[in-house]
């Protein structure tokens, strides 16, 4: 009978040994690099090995500093994890990360072979980790073209693109890579996604190779920015067309981009405004990929009740799309306050001046200066979801560095709703637009026309077009989830778009999800902007595969893209459809699993008080008044203090 051993070695990434308990061993580079040879070359002789790891050194203190390796890795893992005297083999029980990928049946490898791993003082041993490192190269492209074309002809095409993606990271000069994530995306209905890929990819193209694109991948760039159709999979039994997510092409705008075009001359700031659902990120995203490349900042709900919570979001958003961009200390140590990975040293301590204020706010600019090179605009979506202490820095960007300056930051497209702004923030915006810093773009529903035109553009009866622009008035988002109904019920009629209300037509969507799909929905809306599939798990109790699979039902549903709400209204929606019996079990969940992963007091705060847990939620207010005064914002520290004092009620009579 074969032994179990209680350790596994995980190679695919930072070489570890992971034992019983939860114990880590993180090997020294040899012992990884011993590990790996053995797992992937089968049993070595001593010589071999000594040659390897130790070349150059005389015979006898080569294989000494073998025998001590071997001693330590017993020491500090498990005695017999490599057995055998003159012939060394790693013990056929140990479960080995990398000779499994290899097998046939094996999912696409993760991570790289020794992640971190340097070995360029052992020539010999340096190319052999080149070439096995190369052997799982071309095994991942392999597996990943092949899963993207499975997914692609179930039907699958958020599993495509997933697929397609994870290729063009590993080979970003494939143009072949390129133009399947392109197709993806425009098969996907997001345009915009397809021609940004386009453009990252000439960019490094010419920046490494000094060359074009080659003719397919024009061709196809050029097919997409027309908006013509493209051979691809049809959708699978029962799917509704993709378009009814996100229409192939932008109809009814012509008057809006004439203004956007006009704005965009007179170099100013635009404002793009309209009611919920109208297609103002639509807008704003076509808009700026004709300019070039553009930074997309996303509003997200949840963070307007927390100080500098969408600064946070968009910093790390600024980082993650400029990777390595090289920060001043002094910039690294103020961001700091929000990124605490940014610095190690001492923390700054709390904004209690003006000049402080001004240093902290300086850092940010400077973060936005460096991140801008190569983008034409930013695009700002949903402020309304953007917390005071942002607002008031973005205020303080766009009135230190005019835009489109050479050298500073690129043009701004900033959307909200319409009426949803607070007084203040909308005085802000009327005096910007007054002085002839910005424009204003009003965005309402689509006409007749335009409702006939977007009818055609889906393959929809456009005899429809009057019915249906009388019961939404044009707004998009109503108008696609009415011929939601109408293809879902197979039937083009008036009835199926009958004006029952925008709330009613995705809260029938919502019921037909699965008991189990519905739930993660409610976890993820009720987490908002805090959302992640690791912090979900935690939340719902559920394990990561079982959560994937509810994930893939909400993509299908097109409910989720990515790892978000297809749109704000859903997520809305999923909120006002949570029973009451839900209600309190959700955010008592939310308000621990954040807790202990130090999410800021004021978010735990709101889970709290939505649970009903009075004094829970005072105590958590009183942090998050602290927070706030340290942070600068007295105004904020004043309303959570106050908040945490209505909760605790009036205090207690004293007892004669």
């Amino acid at each position: 009978m074969t032994e179990v051993l209680p350790w596994a070695l995980t190679l695919l990434g930072p070489p570890a040994l992971h034992g019983p308990g939860g114990v880590t061993v993180r090997p020294e580079r040899k012992t990884a690099a011993l590990l790996a040879y053995l797992s992937l070359e089968g049993p070595t002789s001593r010589a071999r090995l000594v040659h390897l790891l130790w070349p150059g050194t005389p015979g006898s203190s080569a294989r000494n500093n073998l025998v001590h390796l071997l001693r330590r890795l017993a020491r500090h893992a498990q005695p017999g994890l490599i057995t055998g005297q003159e012939t060394l083999s790693l013990h056929e029980a140990l479960p080995v990360d990398a000779r499994d990928a290899l097998r046939p049946d094996a999912p696409v490898p993760p991570g790289e072979l020794l992640a971190g791993v340097a070995l360029d003082d052992l020539p010999d041993l340096d190319d052999w980790l080149g070439a096995q490192r190369g052997t799982l190269d071309a095994l991942r492209l392999a597996r990943l073209t092949a899963a993207a074309q499975r997914a692609e002809h179930a039907g699958d095409l958020p599993g495509a693109l997933r697929a397609a993606l994870a290729w063009l990271d590993l080979d970003p000069l494939s143009g072949e890579a390129a133009r399947q994530v392109m197709r993806l995306h425009y098969l996907s209905g997001d345009r915009p996604a397809a021609l940004a890929v386009f453009t990252r990819v000439r960019e490094q193209l010419r920046r490494e190779l000094n060359l074009p694109p080659d003719t397919a991948t024009l061709a196809l760039a050029g097919q997409i920015r027309r908006g013509e159709p493209l051979p691809g999979q049809a959708p699978a039994a029962g799917a509704l067309p993709l378009g009814v997510l996100r229409p192939p092409v932008l109809v009814g705008r012509e008057a809006a981009w004439a203004h956007l075009e006009s704005a965009w001359a007179a170099r100013r700031t635009i404002y793009l405004t309209g009611e919920a659902g109208v297609g103002k990120t639509r807008l704003a995203q076509e808009f700026a990929a004709s300019k070039g490349r553009a930074l997309f900042l996303p509003g997200r709900a949840g963070a307007q009740d927390v100080p500098f919570a969408a600064a946070t979001h968009n910093a790390r958003a600024r980082l993650a799309a400029n990777p390595g961009v090289p920060l001043p200390d002094w910039v690294r140590r103020e961001l700091s306050r929000l990124l605490p990975e940014l610095w190690a040293g001492p923390p700054p301590p709390p904004i209690q001046s003006e000049a402080a204020r001004l240093q902290y706010y300086l850092a940010h600019l400077e973060l936005v200066r460096l991140t801008a090179p190569g983008y034409a605009a930013v695009i700002t979506d949903d402020v309304q979801y953007y917390d005071p202490a942002t607002v008031e820095l973005g205020t303080f960007f766009l009135t230190q560095a005019p835009a489109g300056d050479p050298g500073e930051v690129p043009r701004h497209l900033i959307t909200y709703r319409r009426g949803s702004l607070s007084a203040h923030a909308q005085a802000r915006i009327d005096g910007l637009v007054q002085a002839g810093l910005a424009a204003r773009v009003d965005l309402d529903g689509l006409d007749l026309a335009g409702t006939h035109a977007l009818l055609s553009s889906l393959d929809a009866p456009p005899e429809l077009a009057g019915a249906l622009h009388a019961r939404t008035g044009g707004n998009l988002q109503f108008l696609l989830e009415a011929l939601r109904a109408a293809f879902q019920g197979g039937q083009f009629t008036p009835d199926p778009v009958a004006p029952v209300g925008l709330d009613r037509l995705l809260a029938g969507r919502l019921a037909r999800l699965s008991p189990g799909a519905a739930q993660v929905a409610r976890g993820a809306a009720a987490l908002g902007d805090q959302f992640t599939l690791e912090l979900l798990s935690e939340v719902l109790g559920l394990t990561l595969p079982d959560l994937a699979d509810a994930w893939e039902e909400l993509e299908r549903a097109q409910i989720m893209v990515g790892e978000a709400f297809s749109h704000d209204l859903l997520r809305e929606a999923v909120l006002a459809d949570l029973p009451d019996a839900a209600r309190g079990p959700l955010h008592r969940a939310c308000a621990r699993t954040l807790a202990r992963h130090g999410a800021h007091p004021e978010r735990v705060a709101r889970h709290w008080q939505a649970a009903g847990d009075a004094a829970q939620a005072a105590g958590w207010w009183r942090r998050a008044a602290a927070h706030a005064e340290a942070a600068g914002r007295p105004d904020e520290a004043r309303a959570a203090a106050r908040l945490a004092a209505q909760l605790e009620g009036p205090p207690a009579p004293d007892l004669p």
